[in-house]
């Protein structure tokens, strides 16, 4: 595996196929059009579809991954299905010689399909739609950097962060994440998509409250957590405001 790194605010993009010509035409594609439409790319390239998914469980995050469907060992369908398991938001675009396996690709809803050899203008169309679509998906995302990856969560995901030293830790359903920051930045960055500042050390998710008592409350997963006291008044107010909204949305 190598990477290309360009600038911050990057779009996360994995190219997996072992034919590493074809891989590097990818690249050498995506270079083009981050330059010519002012997108900042980081591309990592990988010659199996094991060697993706090692990265992945690693901690590794991606927004738009381009697939070869056959490859050694592990397939590209087979690679998509895993990927499918763990981490449904990502674009998947295969790019590949055969097209007898569209039935089956239909299994892990592929973003696009294109058939080697690939034009440029092709390509570019297929790019820029799967552009517009990571920055619709932007809105119900949270990113944060953790050590060398970039992560990128659904926010329904998310169950509540918490404060600890100078590191955050991220609880969602079905792990933690953890990495440098102050809650105070989590907070300016969360407060629009319903996370409520309960305690210096928790910011939760209000879509994943079960109950709600006034000195605590409890989530989804069994975790109960306490209400600070200055913000007992303040989180109560938030609390029923949103059930009221749920109720006229219901």
């Amino acid at each position: 595996m190598f990477s290309v790194k360009k600038g911050k605010n990057m779009i996360k993009i994995g190219i997996c196929d072992d034919d590493l010509r074809a891989a590097g035409e990818t690249q050498q594609y995506l270079d083009e059009l981050g330059k010519k439409y002012g997108y900042r790319l980081e591309m990592d390239v990988y010659a199996s579809g094991e060697e993706l998914i090692r990265e992945y469980q690693e901690g590794a995050g991606f927004d738009l991954i381009y697939l070869d469907i056959e490859m050694k060992q592990m397939d590209g369908i087979e690679t998509a299905k895993w990927i499918r398991e763990h981490h449904h938001h990502v674009i998947l675009i295969y790019i590949s010689s055969y097209d007898t396996y569209l039935k089956q690709l239909f299994e892990v809803e592929p973003f696009r399909f294109l058939q080697k050899p690939v034009g440029k203008e092709e390509f570019a169309s297929v790019f820029l739609k799967a552009m517009a679509r990571i920055e619709e998906q932007k809105e119900s995302y949270f990113r944060f950097q953790s050590g060398r990856n970039m992560m990128n969560l659904l926010c329904r995901d998310i169950l509540y962060l918490e404060s600890a030293g100078r590191k955050i830790i991220v609880h969602t359903r079905n792990r933690t994440y953890e990495y440098y920051d102050k809650l105070d930045h989590a907070q300016e960055m969360l407060e629009e998509k319903r996370f409520v500042r309960i305690h210096k050390a928790y910011l939760v998710n209000m879509d994943n409250v079960e109950a709600f008592q006034y000195e605590r409350l409890s989530l989804k997963d069994g975790t109960i957590l306490s209400i600070s006291e200055k913000n007992r008044p303040r989180v109560r107010s938030i609390f029923w405001d949103y059930c009221r909204g749920e109720e006229s949305h219901g």
